[in-house]
This record gives structure tokens, sequence and C-alpha cells, in this order.
């Protein structure tokens, strides 16, 4: 059987602050030794030309922020599934969000199992690309976090080293 192909998706508009954590995110694993079947990708503002992409996968692990009403730099972990949000008509497909590109791939026959590892921001209105200091914070952890999911995946966390600082 071959290995499972994993995603590790990083969402966000790294021009609006901490807004732009998963990519963030994401660009502080660029430098970490994975296997074969896991790709990094930087998704910016979710689109749906993600849909033939989530065809190719087994299982996708997001990275995002979520506004929860949180403090700062809190962490949450969930499937789509768990998110129960009203479902609002989209005047194109430039208004998708994440919940619905992950519909319309089910739609057309793609449901990757999905975990969401969500960070709650603290800025995501000022224009900049760096991150809130409640954010560079818990980076780390977040990498932990993706490692965790992977080693569930039944891959090998411990050939895991992170090299790059974000």
């Amino acid at each position: 059987m071959p290995p499972r192909k994993i995603l590790i998706l990083g969402v966000g508009n790294l021009l609006l602050k901490d807004d732009g954590f998963g990519v963030h995110l994401v660009n502080s694993l660029k430098d970490t030794v994975l296997p074969d079947n896991v790709t990094l990708l930087e998704a910016g503002t979710v689109s749906h030309q993600l849909i033939p992409l989530l065809h190719e996968i087994d299982h996708l692990i997001v990275i995002d922020v979520v506004e929860a009403g949180d403090t700062p730099g809190a962490l949450f972990r969930f499937s789509p599934d768990e998110m129960k949000f009203p479902v609002a008509p989209q005047a194109s497909l430039h208004q998708i969000s994440l919940v619905d590109v992950l519909h319309m791939a089910a739609l057309t026959g793609s449901k990757p199992k999905t975990v969401i590892i969500g960070v709650q921001p603290k800025d995501v209105s000022s224009w900049s690309m760096e991150l809130s200091d409640e954010l560079l914070a818990v980076i780390p952890r977040v990498q932990e976090l993706v490692f965790e999911e992977l080693t569930k995946l039944t891959l090998n966390y411990d050939s895991y080293a992170v090299t790059s600082n974000a």
C-alpha cells in the first residue's frame, strides 16, 4: 500500500498582520526534512483552484487564524465537520472560504481527512507583514502540533527537525 499523501496548508493574507499566520507557519517549516508523501503549501487566501489538489491527497492539515473571541495566541484543533457556520451566498468565487472549498471538493468526489489547527489572532486589520508578538510566540507550539498530527498518521515524528525561524 503506498504511503498516504498529506498536505500541510498555510492559509491567510500576509498583508494583514496576524491573518498571514498560516503562511508564516508553513514558511517556518520549509527547511524541515519531511517524507516524500508530505507536501507544504502556502495557500494565501483560499481559492477554488485548490480543489484539484484536494483530489490528490488523503489527509489535509490546515493552519489558519480562527476568530473565536479568545486570548490572542489561543490554539484550537478541530475538523471541518465540527464547524457550524451559517452558509451565506457568495457573489463570486473570489469570496469563498476554506469551508466552501472543502464542500465543493466533496461534491466533486474528494474529501481528504482534514484537521484545522487554528490560532486566535490579535490583529487582522492592520496593514503589516509582521505577526503580533503573541502569534510569534506560539509558532513553536503550532509546529509541534503539526508534527503530532503527522505522528497520528503513522509518520516518524522523531526525524523532523525545524531549522528555520519564523
